[in-house]
């Protein structure tokens, strides 16, 4: 087992290669936008950057997410070629069609999707944006299948060079005065080039090869997931209208503070990329509940105390990079264990991914993200942004909590669930109070940050999360040759 762990989080590190990279450079470039860009066409970007999300979602159906357990259960490597081609193919005509519909009545849909901010050279941005949007989700694919294949360094160098090499162009088109058609003409060269290099490079693996019966494996594993990937978005975007209808200055605190929480992916985007093709290889193994059960506990205490290390620099970080937008640092920290909620539901579902029941993820999802609406209707009016902070909260747990009963019920795990419930109250008793404290400028931060540190270390023995033999596995894991 140990061994296995070791392999896991090996993986993990090498794939957080690329997403530090890709990461370091929104972060570097995010400015320059900020400064060519014209204020309404912000809006812009963001409707485009909605639209290019869901098209993903709708043409690749999940079937990303359904190669990851045929890649293992597939017999033979033709038959995994198989899954391969047909998953690409369904997915590229699915987007090729939306292209050309999109080349041809653009200009009527752009007063829709863009409203007030449309400008008359927006006539072709949703067509080029679709056209990106092939690009990424052959790119998608087919690193995907090199994760499966273990060829991490392949994975993280054309991950890492699609993201720069895109954004680089479109922040030259962007400079050179084309706004926000330009960055989108970027990501469409930069996009589609590296596509074409990894078709070539991949040209081995593609089996010309319609059939029905792979296809159809793939969309009824993979299309109940697609809810779930679109309630997702939804619980960061209706947050974020319904602000921007009651008070518009809230709205931009919360963008600010959703961009320094995103930086949580730095550890929950590597282990992602790792755990699913990792998680189904074990599968048949007399001890793979044991795993899953221990690597769902240590990811929770590895993200919480990485927020908790974030959050004592937060409110320097937050003046220095969010600027006029400073003041969102105090929710930070909610929205980033929000974001490692979402990423635990994947470890607390293994067994329902494992049986093929991802219905049960989307319907929980489903749920989550209806008491989310409503309580953002209810919340955001009284509370205003801590009010949506709140609800994300609480969205996340109420996933995590009905993923781990449905999966109980097809594949029980001994996750420990009342310790981790007790460790997850402690904690954001904690963190509510650092909050608290900084919020009143108290000097000498530290000494409150050092105790909080402390108290969240030994409530992870005390909550029963882990006993204190686990200090001697660990110790074993890292040092054991």
């Amino acid at each position: 087992m140990n061994n296995l762990l070791k392999k896991l989080f090996s993986d993990s590190a090498a794939f957080a290669f690329s997403t530090m990279g890709n990461k370091l450079v929104a972060f570097l470039l995010a400015p320059v936008y900020i400064s060519y860009l014209a204020k309404d066409e912000f809006a812009a970007w963001d409707q485009t950057n909605a639209y290019t999300l869901i098209l993903t979602y709708l043409c690749i159906l999940g079937t990303d997410a359904a190669m990851a357990y045929y890649f293992f259960d597939a017999k033979e490597l033709r038959e995994r070629r198989i899954y391969l081609s047909n998953a690409l193919l369904f997915s590229s005509l699915v987007c090729i069609v939306v292209a050309l519909i999109m080349y041809f009545i653009g200009e009527y849909v752009n007063p829709i999707v863009y409203g007030e901010v449309v400008r008359s050279d927006y006539k072709y941005l949703l067509f080029i944006a679709t056209m990106a949007t092939l690009g990424a989700i052959v790119i998608q694919h087919l690193l995907a299948y090199a994760r499966y294949m273990q060829k991490k360094w392949l994975f993280n160098f054309f991950s890492m060079g699609y993201v720069i090499g895109s954004n680089l162009l479109s922040l030259w088109f962007v400079v050179y005065d084309s706004g926000i058609v330009g960055l989108f003409y970027g990501q469409l060269i930069g996009q589609i080039t590296i596509a074409i290099i990894l078709m070539i490079l991949f040209r081995s693996e593609f089996i010309l090869q319609f059939s029905k019966k792979h296809l159809t494996n793939l969309i009824k594993y993979g299309a109940p997931l697609v809810p779930t990937l679109i309630s997702f978005w939804a619980i960061t975007a209706i947050g974020r209208s319904v602000l921007v209808h009651i008070d518009g200055s809230q709205a931009a605190l919360y963008s600010g503070a959703l961009r320094v929480a995103s930086m949580i992916v730095l550890i929950t985007a590597p282990f992602q990329l790792a755990w699913r093709p990792f998680a189904m290889s074990i599968k048949s193994r007399d001890d793979a509940k044991r795993i899953y059960s221990l690597v769902g506990r240590i990811l929770l205490v590895i993200g919480t105390l990485s927020i908790m290390v974030m959050t004592f620099f937060i409110k320097d970080f937050s003046a220095f990079y969010l600027k006029k937008l400073a003041p969102a640092y105090p929710y930070i920290w909610i929205l980033s264990l929000g974001t490692l909620l979402n990423v635990l539901h994947t470890v607390f579902a293994v067994g329902l991914l494992i049986n093929k029941q991802t219905k049960k993820i989307s319907k929980a999802f489903l749920i989550a993200s209806l008491i989310y609406v409503l309580g953002c209707l209810f919340l955001i009016p009284l509370y205003k942004l801590w009010g949506a902070v709140a609800m994300t909260l609480i969205s996340y747990f109420l996933v995590i909590l009905l993923v781990y009963k449905q999966n109980q019920k097809v594949y029980a795990i001994n996750f420990r669930f009342p310790s981790i419930v007790i460790y997850l109250c402690i904690y954001i008793a904690v963190m509510t109070g650092i909050t608290w404290i900084q919020l009143q400028s108290t000097i000498d931060l530290w000494r409150y940050d050092l105790l909080a540190l402390c108290i969240m270390i030994v409530s992870v023995f005390i909550s029963g999360l882990f006993s204190i033999r686990s200090l001697g596995l660990l110790k074993r894991l890292i040092i054991k040759k």
